[in-house]
């Protein structure tokens, strides 16, 4: 099994603020367990013998850890065509992981489940309804679900005006509102981008660039969103201002000797 990355964005990631501490252990395992396509089981009771060996959770306690990653928009789960059996995908792998195998250990979803929500009837526990897309994931042209995630999003109505007011809310210079919905329509990023776009404001928000002289080299949000200015780490890094030497006073009357040194 290959490394995988883990990057220093799941500490501010809003999606994984969401879930459970359980939740995420179960996200993280997920992760190196995972194929090359980011493909797994999606049967709670193989899951929790495959990632918890060495104490193994319940069937109906990792079927809620799941629903819950589908709920947040980790993960999605599909139902084989080929052998009709559960399976699950960590949604946006392509962007974080480097993919080596050129052929997946499970079936290639035809369909993603739009909705998971969780339900339980009796004993059984099924992790997330059937809900399925009307339109297929392209399996021939490296499965962008990113794609898949972007339609199901205009459906449904996420990821429009409230992933905007998220933005909006975060963002320190208010002006240009209107410029500012337009270029995000032009975007229409879906739950994941929306995450990245809001986390590189909080990261601009503390650079140099954007503290110093009260803000007036801040962007407008139009041209921050145009210019996708989210992706760039080197400019945005924080770095404090030298301190400024305290010029001693010798004409107060006070021992210069005395006190605190400069």
């Amino acid at each position: 099994m290959p490394s995988r990355i883990l990057k220093e964005s799941i500490c501010t990631s809003e999606n994984l603020a969401t879930i459970s501490a359980e939740a995420e252990v179960l996200f993280y395992r997920l992760i190196v367990k995972a194929d090359d396509f980011g493909l797994y089981h999606g049967n709670p009771k193989i899951i929790a013998s495959l990632l918890f060996p060495l104490s193994v959770p319940t069937e109906r306690k990792v079927a809620s850890w799941l629903s819950e990653l589908c709920k947040a928009g980790l993960v999605a789960t599909y139902t084989a065509a080929e052998d009709g059996k559960k399976y699950l995908k960590l949604l946006s792998w392509d962007k974080h992981q480097n993919r080596r195998a050129q052929k997946s250990k499970f079936p290639l979803p035809c369909s993603l489940d739009s909705i998971c929500t969780q339900q339980e009837t009796g004993e059984e526990f099924d992790t997330c309804a059937q809900m399925q897309t009307d339109s297929s994931v392209n399996v021939n042209e490296n499965e962008n679900v990113n794609e898949e995630r972007k339609r199901v999003t205009a459906q449904n109505g996420a990821g429009g005006r409230d992933g905007f007011d998220r933005f909006w809310s975060a963002y320190p210079r208010k002006v240009g509102k209107k410029d500012a919905v337009k270029v995000w329509n032009q975007i229409k990023p879906d739950d994941n981008l929306i995450d990245q776009i809001v986390q590189g404001v909080e990261r601009w928000k503390r650079s140099e660039q954007w503290t110093k002289d009260e803000g007036r080299f801040i962007p407008y949000p139009a041209t921050f969103l145009r210019g996708e200015r989210w992706n760039e780490y080197d400019r945005a890094e924080v770095t404090p201002s030298p301190k400024p030497t305290t010029v001693k006073n010798y004409d107060d009357g006070e021992d210069f000797l005395g006190g605190d040194q400069q």
